[in-house]
């Protein structure tokens, strides 16, 4: 099933992004071909260390390089670099790009669908609390980090849900410390959770699943099955 397919691959740190493409292509449910591109590929850790986030108002983005090492970006500078991606993967012949990151962008133009995590998940959320009052609602965002909360709140504010925030690392966590996390989830009797990085993991998912006994969000696996649907012929 659509084994000639060619999707692009977009992330914010360095590809490629290994541990992230095997629950993507469980989830899509074909072996497409891939082309990837990395933000922060073929820059030096100094490079990289430049674009971190500064000041008041930079906003944190959390990502990985190609050896493992979690590195945090600034948001304005991943959206300015973003479009010279885009029109590079256009460059390779794919039939759509997706991009390995959760933070809001906006839309960049292209020949090809360029699909953003950040909108599916929260289209989807929306959707599945639309039938509940707005007090009746509670919704639990996983970070990488404590300094995302803000940014994240305004993120997931239009959803009229009461906000819960914890933070977990995907990148450099222990297994206890993402079950301390989960635990401190499951005491907020939230109605869903969302991890909301592309860096967690299914195994991250069923933790949480299994500990909270809660709906589970994972943006990579739902962002596999649009595309899935897009591309089916």
């Amino acid at each position: 099933m659509m084994s000639s397919a060619r999707i692009g691959i977009i992330t914010i740190g360095q590809s490629p992004r290994s541990d992230v493409l095997q629950d993507f292509v469980d989830a899509l449910g074909f072996q497409p071909s891939f082309e990837q591109t990395g933000l922060l590929d073929n820059l030096s850790r100094a490079e990289i260390a430049s674009l971190a986030p500064c000041g008041h108002g930079d906003q944190t983005l959390v990502t990985r390089l190609r050896d493992g090492t979690e590195v945090k970006l600034s948001e304005k500078k991943a959206i300015e670099m973003l479009p010279r991606a885009v029109k590079d993967m256009e460059h390779r012949d794919v039939d759509s790009v997706v991009l390995f990151c959760t933070g809001e962008f906006p839309p960049v133009e292209s020949k090809v669908p360029v699909l953003y995590p950040s909108a599916i998940v929260s289209a989807v959320v929306s959707a599945v609390f639309s039938s509940k009052k707005n007090d009746d609602r509670r919704l639990c965002i996983i970070a990488p980090a404590r300094e995302q909360f803000p940014m994240l709140t305004r993120k997931w504010k239009n959803t009229g849900c009461s906000l819960l925030f914890e933070s977990v690392s995907p990148y450099s966590s222990s297994e206890p410390e993402i079950f301390d996390c989960a635990g401190r989830v499951a005491r907020f009797h939230c109605d869903m959770v969302v991890l909301d990085c592309i860096g967690y993991t299914e195994k991250i998912r069923k933790i949480f699943v299994q500990t909270t006994g809660r709906p589970v969000i994972l943006p990579r696996s739902l962002l596999a099955r649009v595309v899935a649907e897009i591309m089916a012929r």
